[in-house]
């Protein structure tokens, strides 16, 4: 508590340090002075560097995986018991919304509810981040010196009334803009980091099936990098719901393979969405989505994870009630109810808290698809490695990862490309892989295989429940 105390005196001290200087500042242009003549304190302060945390120690303390939800339970709900409910499902952070969006309003003072949110969290070591209606109207436009006054002036009245709880993860900058607001988000992404670096400025972007007209740009591509180019973002969040009535979407790994690609390019950890209810998204131009099974969780899980994902969060967990979507259930219905879903999700993120956290700190080197008849658009063929030598059977998609502090590991995840069926795999491995060892996720520890004969295992024969995996590490010489 000590750290976080010290933390919110030193975001104290800059919001008084920032208005000591603004109102120097207008006192010298009131009297006449040129630019030249800001005081030097002025021109200190915005020189100022930061040492930002990473996203994950933003989140965790203890290297967790980033496991979120998005929809939390509304206003009336937002209390320790339903937190309590968050957190034993396997969840690590919430990310305000669901009508949970204001603070204390002069027609109701006595009202606020991001302060019942945080409070909620901090019963149940949960981290949240505020989805504020105010911050996210004043980021709704193009820039302007009085739209950034007013992102400034309620991002200051955030952090002044929030910033001591120590559930505060940062803020919700805005879900899936337009290009023409990455002016202001960039400004607002900048001005949360300079008074708050331990705080996340979290935006989350359009999937790859979005019209460019929603991206406000001729292309995909084009979208992302204006994005990082305007904004320079701390991580690169998409939502993408690949289940549709029947079969799944034809761009979900050309989505992933694109943002696995820009999480490289720019050096930032990239997170998905989970899609853990079934809609008709008929009202906002999508397809119908079908309820997920548990085996699904576990598919969209291990494909981004193979992709690369560092984070996912699940698209909902309360049923929202939105007359847009037109939902069924998700983990917990409308009445509050626990739904089969949850239970699905209990045991997801139980697997997932556990090779997530192996899986963190790692570098994706390659993805893959191998015995593939048809291969999807923006997938990679497999072909042999300095790792694995062949793939035969049924089809699978191949993460591989190296540890950037051991030069001799590389890390495979090994991911049944099936959401129905059984995968039966063998992978055969290169001579130069001395050592095999699989990840055992009910003990968090690593076994080494060997031959009868104590020599090390090439042939890797496994059979793969639908949408599960395995993590190996491979030592090399």
């Amino acid at each position: 508590m000590a750290g976080k105390t010290n933390g919110y005196r030193k975001v104290e001290r800059r919001l008084l340090e920032r208005k000591l200087d603004r109102a120097r500042f207008l006192r010298l242009i009131g009297a006449g002075a040129t630019l030249p003549f800001v005081p030097a304190s002025l021109a200190a302060l915005g020189a100022q560097s930061s040492s930002a945390q990473t996203v994950p120690e933003i989140l965790s303390q203890n290297g967790a995986y980033p496991i979120g939800v998005w929809t939390p339970p509304p206003p009336s709900e937002t209390t320790p018991v339903r937190y309590g409910e968050i957190a034993a499902a396997g969840f690590n952070f919430v990310i305000g919304g669901n009508g949970v969006t204001t603070g204390p309003t002069p027609n109701d003072p006595t009202t606020d509810l991001h302060q019942r949110a945080l409070d909620a969290a901090v019963a149940n070591n949960l981290r949240f981040l505020i989805t504020d209606n105010i911050l996210q109207n004043a980021v709704n436009g193009e820039v302007s010196p009085d739209r950034q006054s007013d992102v400034t002036q309620r991002i200051e009245r955030l952090l002044e009334r929030y910033g001591p709880s120590p559930a505060l993860a940062g803020l919700n900058l805005y879900d899936e803009p337009n290009s023409r607001l990455f002016g202001i988000l960039g400004y607002a992404k900048e001005e949360l980091q300079q008074l708050a670096p331990e705080q996340l400025p979290y935006v989350n972007v359009w999937p790859s099936y979005a019209a460019p007209k929603a991206w406000g740009a001729r292309t995909y591509g084009k979208y992302l990098n204006r994005y990082f180019s305007t904004v320079s973002p701390l991580l690169l969040s998409f939502d993408h719901y690949p289940l549709l009535s029947k079969g799944i979407t034809t761009d979900y790994f050309y989505n992933w393979a694109v943002i696995r690609n820009f999480s490289r390019r720019f050096g930032v950890p990239s997170w998905g969405f989970i899609q853990s209810l079934g809609f008709s998204g008929r009202k906002v131009g999508l397809s119908r989505r079908r309820k997920p099974t548990e085996d699904e969780l576990f598919w969209q899980i291990n494909v981004s994870l193979a992709y690369g994902a560092k984070g996912l969060q699940y698209f909902t967990y309360w049923t929202p009630d939105d007359p847009k979507i037109q939902s069924g259930n998700a983990l917990i219905s409308r009445d509050g109810e626990q739904t089969e879903l949850y239970t699905y999700a209990r045991s997801a993120n139980s697997y997932l808290k556990k090779v997530g956290k192996e899986l963190l700190p790692l570098t994706s080197e390659s993805v893959v698809h191998a015995k593939e008849k048809r291969l999807p658009r923006g997938a990679k063929a497999f072909r042999a490695d300095g790792y694995v030598e062949s793939v035969s059977g049924s089809p699978v998609i191949l993460g591989r990862f190296s540890n950037p502090s051991v030069g001799t590991e590389q890390y495979l995840l090994v991911v049944n490309r099936s959401l129905a069926n059984d995968a039966n795999t063998r992978l055969t491995l290169t001579g130069s892989v001395t050592e095999v060892s699989r990840f055992d996720v009910a003990t968090g520890t690593y076994t080494v295989l060997t031959t009868p004969e104590g020599a090390p295992l090439r042939n890797l024969s496994r059979v793969l429940e639908p949408g599960r995996a395995e993590l190996y590490r491979l030592r090399t010489t």
